[in-house]
């Protein structure tokens, strides 16, 4: 689901999906900007019906990486 919502910004980007990593940071890399984080966000949030704290979510290391988005899901913080 995830890497299908982010799949065009890559593709104009000119990065491959085995460039699609745990590590990959979405705002350093350009993927996307802190707005379109946000929206990134509040798009799972309504496809998987739950709600995550994206105040704390930000505090975290490595937040704004694919791992860091999957990880804020599946511990619903």
């Amino acid at each position: 689901m995830l890497q299908d919502r982010l799949a065009p910004r890559m593709d104009r980007l000119g990065l491959a999906k085995h460039e699609f990593t745990n590590d990959l940071d979405l705002l350093r890399i350009g993927i996307l900007d802190s707005l379109a984080f946000v929206d990134l966000i509040t798009e799972l949030e309504t496809a998987l019906g739950m709600q995550v704290d994206l105040e704390k979510a930000f505090d975290r290391p490595g937040a704004t990486t694919i791992g860091g988005v999957i990880e804020l899901f599946l511990n619903g913080k």
